[in-house]
């Protein structure tokens, strides 16, 4: 079966999203508020340290922000909180479609649940294992040093498997995701470019990390095509998030013990 037939749409609408360039602006606004968010929390963090110790090399604590566990968990919550629902907004904008249908609100099949678990495991499987062919950790340096500063791991947990996958995958793979789908780049276009952009916010994984989230992001594209469900690709987001986080809290605890 050729690829583009492969990864078509399994139930055409009649009603469109929004279009590329109106889509790609409304994504640059929302991703302003976003960044936006996430230098606000920053700042008060650096101002807070600022005032509770004067001597402190704030240049260097301000670098430290990128990768501490309970600055990021904030920044995830407050911007997911805000950014999600600018993101339906912005959806329900476009009136001649509804947002269950635009985002993809489906409950999938029990068949199709099983399935991409599966899938999901045997990526993952696969990763590690590839991890450990190319001399790459399976924990980042990244995801450890954000474990060890995370002061509440129940905040970090409700960040990374409850609120991101939330946020992301309605902007990612719902709002963006559509209105690329819909133009002229067609559902191969959506998986590529949705995958590119998601894997380049995540700078801080380094150059091997970022092809892993590529290809992740792969996976989760051709599975939103393929079942038209959001809710999946959220689970499956919140169990990659879950797997990560045990693991950097096996990996930690082995290098303590």
């Amino acid at each position: 079966m050729p690829l583009k037939e492969w990864l078509s749409p399994s139930d055409e609408k009649e009603t469109k999203p929004w279009g590329l360039w109106a889509t790609l602006a409304l994504s640059a606004v929302i991703f302003a508020v976003f960044s936006a968010i996430q230098i606000l929390i920053a700042s008060f963090f650096v101002s807070f340290a600022k005032a509770e110790h004067p001597e402190l090399d704030l240049e260097a604590y301000a670098r430290s922000l990128a990768s501490n566990g309970f600055c990021i968990a904030i920044m995830i919550v407050v911007s997911g909180v805000i950014c999600t629902p600018l993101t339906l907004f912005f959806t329900r904008l476009r009136r001649d479609i509804s947002i269950k249908n635009y985002i993809g609100f489906k409950e999938p099949l029990k068949r199709e649940w099983v399935q991409w678990i599966l899938i999901l495991a045997a990526f993952l499987f696969l990763s590690d294992g590839m991890s450990l062919l190319l001399g790459q950790p399976i924990v980042p340096p990244f995801m450890v040093d954000a474990y060890k500063t995370a002061s509440s791991l129940p905040l970090l947990l409700f960040a990374i498997v409850v609120v991101a996958p939330i946020f992301e995958e309605i902007f990612f793979r719902g709002f963006l995701f559509q209105g690329i789908r819909y133009s002229r780049l067609g559902s191969i276009g959506a998986v590529g470019v949705t995958s590119l952009v998601w894997a380049v916010i995540h700078i801080q994984y380094g150059i091997y990390g970022i092809a892993t989230v590529f290809a992740l992001g792969l996976l989760f594209g051709i599975a939103r095509l393929k079942t038209e469900s959001i809710h999946l690709v959220m689970v499956m987001h919140s169990l990659v998030g879950l797997v990560a986080t045990a693991e950097t809290i096996l990996h930690v605890a082995g290098l303590q013990g």
